[in-house]
């Protein structure tokens, strides 16, 4: 049976350690802050804002919700994106998605000062991420490669396939592994014989958003399975969160699996302190 990877866990681990980091700073007279935008009354979102503000306050990170309403129009966002990226006392500015269908993500995230991108998604801190060079990495993605670290000493040489390939997750997080010396395979929809291709995998990273779609005919006995998928669905009656992986099924398998919920979820909000944190050393 595989280990199971307790994200919660180690994210309490690592925000312990945010905490103290965060005690030092404020003791060279830096107050870390974050802004934290959400541009609509998506339910999921206005939870997901609500527990970032909450691990904020408790590593010791100040922060500020920008709340709007359905109606709110893209230029409102535009003009307080401008209007935080000139407020010396926000290090972060985070811009929760999605956003409602007729804003223009790229742009408004474009907008951002890469210098407080602190999920690492401006196409600025993207480019320094595939050119090697140093930048804000997303916060999923680097969650996800501090969970493999704590199962591998060593991930170089790796066989590592990526499932999905958006720019939030599976870009990035390929690039993150082509960085740590592994060999990396990225697969998408128009991808052929998908079973096939990631029993071959050491490292099978799972970010399609399809619920339970790898089974266990999708692993190499003794892989390493990350669930980044976070789907409802109808069961009795009831919804129920469950990830892209048959759990119970891929446990007999692998030697080491995520579980959906308290798997990948943590560890990225813990990166986005350990992100905003970094920002305000460096500002």
């Amino acid at each position: 049976m595989a280990k199971t990877i307790n994200g919660r866990e180690i994210a309490d681990e690592f925000c312990a350690h945010i905490k103290e980091r965060t005690a030092e700073i404020k003791e060279r007279g830096i107050e870390p802050h974050i802004a934290l935008i959400n541009a609509g009354e998506d339910p999921a979102s206005e939870i997901y804002i609500s527990k970032k503000e909450k691990l904020a306050t408790s590593v010791g990170i100040s922060s500020t919700v920008y709340k709007f309403n359905n109606y709110v129009k893209e230029n409102e966002i535009s003009d307080l994106i401008n209007k935080l990226n000139n407020d010396k006392k926000v290090h972060a500015i985070l811009l929760q998605s999605p956003l409602p269908k007729s804003f223009q993500f790229r742009k408004l995230i474009n907008l951002i000062h890469p210098d407080k991108d602190v999920d690492g998604l401006t196409t600025l801190n993207q480019g320094r991420l595939f050119s090697g060079e140093p930048g804000v990495a997303p916060c999923t993605p680097s969650g996800v490669l501090h969970l493999l670290r704590t199962v591998h000493d060593n991930i170089a040489g790796l066989h590592a396939v990526v499932l999905g390939r958006s720019s939030i997750v599976g870009r990035p997080l390929a690039q993150l592994l082509l960085n740590s010396n592994c060999t990396v395979t990225l697969l998408h929809s128009y991808s052929k014989d998908l079973p096939a291709i990631c029993r071959t995998a050491d490292i099978l990273v799972s970010a399609i958003g399809k619920p339970l779609f790898i089974g266990k005919e999708f692993i190499k006995p003794g892989a390493t399975v990350i669930d980044v998928g976070v789907n409802k669905i109808e069961k009795n009656g009831s919804k129920k969160i469950v990830g892209d992986v048959k759990f119970d099924e891929v446990a007999e398998i692998a030697a080491a699996i995520t579980p959906v919920p308290h798997g990948v979820g943590p560890m990225t909000v813990a990166y986005l302190m350990h992100n905003t944190l970094n920002l305000a050393c460096c500002y």
